[in-house]
């Protein structure tokens, strides 16, 4: 069982060297699935809500306080999710 190890065998051991740099790419692809579910998500929201503030005024949605409260704050977080998924995505391709 005294063999030499090869280039091959030395992979999981040269992998530990680039640990912090693959911890790196995978926080990138990760950011990148948070930008794109904030747009998705905050898109849903917001669109939802003035869909509600259109009926209110329309006269086909009930109008009492605690609706209009909801239907503001759906489009207050939709807009929240749209402008923090824009400003990762900004963050994230800007050139230095």
């Amino acid at each position: 069982m005294n063999k030499k190890a090869t280039k091959k065998d030395n992979t999981v051991i040269m992998s530990d060297k680039y640990l912090s740099e693959s911890g790196v790419q995978g926080g990138k692809v990760i950011g990148e699935h948070i930008v794109l579910g904030s747009f998705i998500a905050g898109v849903t929201f917001l669109l939802l809500g003035l869909y509600a503030i259109f009926s209110m005024l329309l006269g086909s949605f009930p109008t009492n306080t605690a609706i209009i409260i909801l239907v503001l704050l759906v489009n207050v977080i939709g807009l929240l999710m749209i402008i923090g998924g824009y400003s990762i995505y900004l963050t994230k391709h800007v050139k230095k």
